[in-house]
């Protein structure tokens, strides 16, 4: 039986030969996923892209997601690579997600926490927003947020690291809120950050979390560039996107600007964070001349 896989791939790489002007054929997870990476690539190689945001399974079927991406990695090459967002691959440090292996991956949990990059996201708010900017620091918020997020992330990464089911990925998500009420948001949400910290508090008690010394998960995320600052990019993208998002809407009612449409994903975070500028440098070292 013909290998599906083989077939479209053949097909994905030949476009950029067959159509002047195709840089590369690029499958995507999802149709959502193309602002962010097209956004990268054009400011790193102009051009036209083939983006494929869903492709044939064995069944027929038209399937999209990481998954069926990585359904493609023996057939990837530079005329037909896949961009993915990272999850917890990159923490986890699982091999064969390199720009040697035509893959790219967003080195955030996803490619929503780019957007929420806590610098860049004050500076835009401040430009489309200075009255509401004055009265709410994104810069410092996600900074104190960080620093809550980092011991539940270390114990979520010791967990996953050994196998262990007593705190995973749906714990932390669920004691994260999407939601928040506008009088949490005074003294740049300090209310609401004591309110996550709460929610972490029976996990991070429990006789397990206290039994372990997490030194080790805190030495070998150092080693990986997580550190209490960043940790808000390394949890789950959806999560930390909707918040800060009804944030920027609560403090944006009554105005005639659209939060979301012009300050989050108005623009691509500048390149001057570790983890953009490595996104950065796999785009250069797949699509170079």
């Amino acid at each position: 039986m013909a290998d599906v896989y083989q077939e479209q791939a053949r097909f994905f790489a030949n476009v950029p030969l067959m159509q002047s002007g195709v840089v590369a054929s690029v499958h995507l997870e999802d149709v959502d996923d193309k602002m962010f990476w097209d956004g990268m690539l054009q400011s790193l190689h102009p051009g036209r892209y083939y983006y494929i945001t869903q492709s044939r399974c064995p069944k027929g079927f038209d399937t999209k997601g990481c998954e069926q991406c990585l359904k493609y990695r023996p057939y990837l090459s530079k005329h037909f690579f896949v961009c993915i967002d990272s999850d917890m691959r990159y923490l986890m440090q699982e091999s064969g997600f390199n720009a040697s292996d035509y893959i790219c991956q967003t080195y955030t949990y996803s490619w929503e926490n780019h957007y929420c990059e806590a610098s860049a996201l004050q500076q835009r708010f401040e430009t489309v927003c200075p009255i509401k900017a004055a009265t709410f620091d994104y810069q410092q918020f996600l900074t104190a947020l960080s620093n809550v997020l980092y011991k539940p992330l270390l114990l979520l990464i010791y967990c996953l690291r050994n196998d262990k089911p007593d705190f995973n990925m749906r714990m932390f998500s669920a004691c994260l809120p999407n939601q928040c009420r506008r009088s949490e948001l005074a003294d740049n949400g300090k209310l609401l950050v004591e309110r996550i910290a709460k929610n972490f508090e029976p996990h991070l008690n429990s006789p397990f979390a206290r039994s372990i010394d997490l030194e080790v998960e805190k030495t070998y995320c150092q080693a990986l560039g997580v550190n209490e600052q960043n940790t808000y990019l390394h949890v789950r993208g959806h999560n930390i996107f909707d918040l800060v998002a009804y944030i920027g809407d609560l403090l944006c009612r009554g105005t005639s600007s659209s939060f979301r449409n012009d300050v989050l994903l108005y623009d691509l975070p500048s390149l001057d964070y570790w983890e953009i500028k490595t996104v950065a440098s796999d785009i250069a070292e797949i699509v170079k001349p």
